[in-house]
């Protein structure tokens, strides 16, 4: 914690994050009423206090909520009636003036000498010009200007491009056609796992909330369980959220591609139901999304670390980068005008990798994609027992790539990818997993589509020795 403030005053607060800044010199009322999360900083002088009164009257959380990483320059004044929220990575500029019941959404910036009044809300993303007085809600990723403000320009998800705005029914114009068109669906498959499904819509929602860049889609596949009821409780709070119910189970890998193409969004996602994002971490992949428009395949790398984000193209350094990781579900992202071109999405459903054959497909029209780097997921590890993993590690995986040999892919590639595929990842995860599977039944597969290769005989011998231990 890096504070100016005598220690015995922060104290007080209702929370104070680490390596949170407050400057020395300013006025704050009822820091029981405040929470401050990590990696602010205030600037003094300021004025922050709240007009509920005592603090030791119950209420329903703070007043006042500064968010993650938020820089409040010199001069604020924040007044809260009730309550103010500045969400993660808010910026207010010098002089800024708000009271009211305010709520500014992740990532926007105040700038300087404005005023802020009333039951407002200013959007993710959006900007507020200097000087400006603010007496009405601002969407989602728009500028605004005046006294009263009025928008002067908004993100066009169709040209993915801020573009100027001439006046309120051209603004009404361009809002109302990017509701129809968010720049990313998030897109769920799921099948009789309720509580799984909860905690990854609330790994969601709890960032997003009614962001409008961003929809989610969840086909629900003739659930028995509780899924309904979990859809219905996020559907009732959100409007960027919607659902369809299979009138009978299609099967897992049908079900992916079908809530993938009701995704509406430039980009759509994959996500696992037993996923769950980290805190934080969608909003860095929607920068990544509009920073690389030209892109038709991204993947998010889980296993390498933190990295600088990757710009390549053609399948075989595809292939190079991402391996057997390209077929988790919950590191794809596709352009949608690429996955709607593919002529037969649904070739290699039965091969359970369907999703890796639609990111090749994609490539082979349009080469260019991005790897993003970093660990944005917790895992439910929700198991499903009908699924082979020999069947896919010895036969859908290569059966797949194979499909793209002298399209974007070569023979060595293959026979590289099937040698890999066995000592790299199948006899690990055989390991790790032998008292959970049947031996006889990968080595009969293995037998199957590996009998042919120089080092068979090695690959059943270690298969043996690990049944044996």
């Amino acid at each position: 914690m890096n504070l100016k403030i005598p220690l015995e005053f922060a104290a007080r607060f209702a929370q104070l994050g680490s390596n949170t800044y407050i400057g020395q010199g300013g006025l704050i009322e009822f820091p029981e009423l405040i929470s401050i999360g990590n990696n602010v900083s205030v600037e003094a002088p300021h004025s922050i206090k709240t007009a509920i009164g005592d603090p030791q009257i119950p209420h329903t959380g703070p007043a006042i909520f500064v968010g993650d990483g938020c820089q409040i320059s010199r001069g604020a004044q924040i007044t809260a009636h009730p309550k103010v929220i500045l969400e993660r990575s808010v910026l207010i500029g010098p002089n800024v003036q708000m009271e009211g019941d305010i709520s500014i959404g992740e990532g926007s910036w105040i700038g300087a000498n404005c005023r802020l009044s009333g039951n407002i809300r200013i959007g993710a993303g959006s900007v507020v010009k200097a000087n400006s007085i603010v007496l009405d809600n601002v969407p989602d990723y728009c500028m605004v200007s005046g006294n009263p403000a009025s928008i002067i320009q908004i993100y066009e998800t169709s040209s993915m491009n801020w573009v100027d705005v001439s006046d309120h029914d051209h603004a009404q114009a361009i809002l109302t056609a990017r509701s129809q068109l968010p720049l990313l669906s998030i897109c769920i498959p799921t099948y009789n796992r309720a509580p799984y499904l909860d905690i990854c819509l609330h790994s969601i929602f709890s960032q997003i909330g009614n962001n409008e860049l961003i929809e989610v889609v969840v086909s629900d596949n003739a659930s028995t369980d509780a899924t309904p009821a979990v859809i219905d409780k996020y559907m009732a709070q959100y409007s960027n959220m919607k659902s369809v119910r299979n009138d009978t189970n299609i099967g897992g890998d049908a079900n992916i591609l079908y809530v993938l193409q009701l995704g509406r969004g430039k980009f759509v996602k994959m996500q696992g139901d037993d996923d769950y994002f980290l805190d934080g971490k969608i909003m860095p992949l929607l920068h990544e999304l509009h920073s690389h428009p030209e892109c038709g395949v991204f993947h998010i790398s889980v296993i390498n670390g933190n990295r600088p984000t990757l710009l390549d193209s053609g399948m075989s350094n595809f292939l190079a980068a991402t391996t057997l990781y390209a077929a988790f579900i919950s590191s794809v992202v596709l352009r949608r005008e690429d996955l709607e071109n593919i002529e037969n999405p649904a070739l290699f459903i039965p091969s359970k990798f369907n999703q890796l054959y639609l990111q090749y497909s994609i490539l082979k029209d349009n080469p260019n994609f991005c790897i993003m780097y970093g660990n944005i997921f917790s895992y439910g590890g929700a198991y499903n027992p009908k699924y082979s993993f020999a069947e896919v590690f010895f036969n859908g995986y290569p059966s797949i790539l194979s499909h793209f040999v002298g399209a974007g892919l070569s023979a060595e590639d293959i026979a590289r990818v099937k040698r890999e595929t066995l000592y790299h990842y199948t006899i690990p995860w055989l390991r790790d997993n032998k008292a959970t599977v049947t031996n006889e039944e990968f080595e009969e597969i293995y037998k199957k589509y590996y009998q042919d290769e120089p080092y068979y005989e090695d690959g059943l011998a270690i298969m043996e020795a690990i049944r044996q231990s």
